[in-house]
């Protein structure tokens, strides 16, 4: 095919377009394989062959059978009669084409290696730039952290000089504290010796006189001859009225009178009638160091003063301090503000005053935060002191809230956020009626190591309020429900379920039933004092179960008309019966003389015993209780006794208070007999008894000579000639009512002044014929006072 690149243009393209090279090559390596016998006819077969098929691929082996081997010689000499292939593409165009091809490939690989090196500089710019920044971020974040260590350690150098010079600031503080103190300690101790110096004395002076038979000097009565400890104790009986009366007499009863031991327990309600609040700041004032117990429980005369007292007094002083403080020499002036007033008190009653409010309780609580015990029954304390109750009182123990209607369940909230009132064991919420399911709930969350509460008087107590209260309060061991209509046995067993109470109350309560009782008894089984007063419900059927318990030594059961001689049966054969000490049967109507038979010979340690209105009771019940060794207080007002019954009880060596109100069978013989048998009886209550009359005083006054307590009330018999008898004998009188008896007159009045000079109560109402103004001279000397020349009650008149 060389001969192609001499020949002429057309010519070449015209072989080179219809590929001839090609075909000859195919028919000629045909011809010389298959050596047909017509070569021509081969020829033309192929030749159609390729017109018919336009697309036929014409190589040198085509037209070579398949089943026919083909060597590599033969294909050497093919190649070489018609040349290589290759000859045929060195042509100039040929040229032109390989040339533009590869000046193409050369520009894209170049154009490539271009781009692939911008994009590889791109890439190491970026990630310079991203090196950069975090460089630069790491040289930030360092300078920051040494910036950062060196100013926490100069904070910390800082703190410490604060520190030290709060610490020299405290120890000058301390110094002069204890300065202070010393000196005080001093001025004590001085005073101590100044006193024990003048017992000495006063001692010896009374050794002296003794010896010589002269009396010398200061203090020498019949009293201050006895030894200090007991006249110390003599004192320590007397109240406030009678030491500040003491402190009068003379110097060495005066001295006496200041002793430290005698002002720990301050009692000013038996004096609220005449009690100033001067009087109790003055009190408070010079012995505030000792106090520990305050009681100023209806005193309605005490106002701020007396509560600035009880609760803080302050004395200051100044120092001066230098102090160090960033290299500069400081000069600082302090003001220090000691609070000691009753720092001590532990113990406050303010319940009944009319004068306490949120003011004068927020002065008191901030001042004594050591404070255990606080009454504030019947105040009208409101918001303000429960958020103080709250925040300061931590140390508290017992809280006394009755009656005090001011607060809400908003307010008990406040309980919940402050640290006071954690660590109570008492509470009394008694006729707060408006605390609801939510006050109870804060109380629950906050009290929940209270082991007694009170909750009498709460009509709107429901089953809820209960189950949420014990539901925490799991240390519950007393609950007092008098009052509380609208409990239900679901309330109680969930008590029982919950908690092991030994002590429970419940009162008037007409829902209850035989089952909350059982439930109590087999769960609580250190129960050892159940109140169920009133209860209509209660049956003997619940008494098997109380039986059981081994604990039980106070049982009251008053009110309950269904119990029978049956249920009593069980509490005499249980192994509770021979430590019983108090049974109250009052208003059990279907209790006979067999119950008290059995009581007399099972309950050997009853000292108190309640049988008022037990219809079916006679003379000889009550003769067999004669037998009962341990009993001291009887109460069989309202019952069938008649005198040979009562002088039967007389027989009892050990009784001391009888109650026989309304015993209306009962004579003058009858309180003869039983006087002459029992000489130690101290009370003696026979109200309404309208068949006795002077002769019944007098043999009281003749054989009893400790009477304490006497009630005549409604004795219509009575004269001026019974007061008289009482006088004359009863030289421990403190207790007399003789309402209603119209015979007496002001010479009643005249015996009472003359010779009852221990008496503290005196009843005189409905007593027409002594006068009002001899009546209040009476009201000076005792502590309960009460007249009226008003008729009786209809009934008094009736019985009379």
């Amino acid at each position: 095919m060389a001969f192609l690149q001499d020949s002429d243009a057309i010519f070449r393209d015209y072989i080179i377009k219809h590929s001839l090279p090609q075909i000859y090559k195919a028919l000629l390596s045909g011809l010389c394989v298959s050596c047909p016998e017509d070569p021509l006819h081969f020829m033309e077969e192929k030749i159609l062959s390729i017109l018919q098929d336009q697309d036929f691929e014409i190589v040198w082996h085509t037209f070579i059978d398949k089943d026919k081997q083909i060597s590599s010689l033969a294909g050497g000499i093919v190649n070489y009669i018609f040349g290589y292939p290759e000859d045929s593409l060195n042509l100039s165009h040929l040229l032109e084409k390989a040339y533009t091809c590869y000046h193409t490939n050369l520009t894209k690989m170049c154009f490539t290696g271009w781009k692939s090196y911008i994009w590889q500089k791109k890439m190491k710019a970026a990630r310079l730039l991203e090196r950069m920044e975090e460089a630069e971020m790491y040289h930030t974040q360092r300078r920051i952290k040494l910036a950062f260590i060196k100013w926490t350690a100069w904070v910390q150098f800082q703190k410490q000089r604060w520190k030290d010079a709060e610490r020299k600031l405290q120890k000058v503080q301390e110094s002069v504290h204890c300065r202070k103190i010393i000196t005080a300690w001093r001025h004590v101790v001085q005073d101590a010796k100044r006193t024990k110096e003048y017992f000495k004395k006063l001692e010896r002076d009374m050794k002296e006189s003794q010896n010589s038979g002269i009396p010398q000097g200061d203090g020498q009565d019949n009293l201050s001859l006895l030894p200090n400890r007991l006249f110390l104790k003599i004192f320590q009986s007397l109240g406030v009225r009678d030491l500040l009366k003491c402190a009068q007499v003379c110097q060495s009863w005066k001295a006496i009178t200041q002793i430290s031991s005698l002002w720990t327990e301050i009692d000013f309600s038996p004096e609220s009638s005449w009690i100033t609040d001067q009087m109790v700041e003055r009190i408070l004032r010079l012995h505030r160091v000792y106090v520990i117990s305050v009681n100023l429980c209806g005193c309605n005369m005490v106002q701020r003063l007396s509560f600035r007292r009880i609760s803080t007094f302050t004395f200051i002083y100044q120092t001066t301090a230098f102090i160090f403080c960033f290299v500069n020499l400081i000069k600082i002036q302090n003001t220090f503000v000691f609070k000691g007033q009753c720092r001590n008190l532990q113990e406050l009653d303010l319940s009944e005053c009319p004068t306490v409010n949120d003011e004068n309780m927020k002065m008191i609580l901030e001042g004594c935060q050591s404070l255990l015990s606080l009454n504030l029954a019947c105040t009208h304390i409101a918001n303000a002191t429960i958020k103080v109750l709250a925040r300061c009182c931590v140390m508290l123990r017992s809280l006394n809230l009755a009656y005090c209607i001011h607060f809400s369940d908003k307010d008990l909230q406040y309980l919940t956020t402050g640290t006071g009132c954690r660590r109570l064991r008492h509470l009394n919420l008694s006729g707060c009626s408006q605390i609801t399911v939510d006050g109870f709930t804060c109380v629950a969350e906050t009290c929940n190591s209270l082991q007694q509460i009170v909750l009498n008087d709460l009509p709107t107590l429901t089953d809820i309020c209960v189950q949420v209260l014990v539901s925490r309060c799991r240390m519950l061991t007393v609950i007092s429900l008098l009052e509380s209509l609208n409990l239900s046995d679901v309330a109680f067993k969930a008590v029982a379920e919950v908690i092991d109470l030994t002590k429970i109350l419940i009162e008037g309560n007409d829902v209850i039933t035989d089952s909350s009782v059982k439930a109590l008894c087999r769960s609580c089984l250190k129960l050892s004092e159940l109140h169920l007063s009133c209860c209509p419900r209660v049956t003997d059927a619940c008494f098997k179960t109380l039986g059981n318990l081994t604990k039980l030594c106070n049982l009251n059961i008053s009110g309950c008309f269904k119990v029978t001689d049956m249920g009593l049966h069980y509490i005499t054969e249980g192994p509770s019966a021979g430590q019983l000490r108090e049974l109250d049967l009052s208003y059990c109507l279907k209790i006979t003389d067999l119950s008290l038979r059995r009581i007399s010979q099972k309950c050997i340690s009853l000292t108190n015993l309640a049988l008022c209105f037990c219809e079916n009771l006679t003379d000889n019940g009550f003769e067999c209780l004669d037998k009962c060794s341990s009993l001291i207080s009887l109460d069989i007002s309202g019952c069938k006794i008649h005198d040979k019954g009562l002088s039967a009880l007389g027989a009892n060596p050990s009784l001391r208070k009888l109650s026989a109100a309304e015993c209306v069978f009962i004579t003058d013989i009858g309180i003869k007999m039983f006087c002459r048998l029992c000489q130690r009886l101290e009370l003696l209550d026979v109200c309404q008894c309208v068949r006795l009359s002077d002769r019944a005083i007098k043999a009281l006054s003749f054989f009893c000579r400790t009477i304490a307590t006497v009630r005549i009330a409604g004795c219509p018999k009575m004269t001026d000639a019974a007061v008289k008898y009482l006088t004359r004998a009863g030289h421990f009188l403190r207790e007399l009512d003789v309402s209603g008896c119209s015979l007496l007159t002001d010479h009643t009045v005249c015996f009472l002044q003359c010779s009852c000079l221990h008496l503290r109560s005196i009843n005189m109402l409905y007593c027409r014929n002594i006068s009002r103004q001899a009546a209040l001279k009476l009201q000076h000397r005792v502590q309960h006072w009460k007249h009226s020349n008003d008729d009786g009650p209809t009934f008094w008149i009736n019985d009379s």
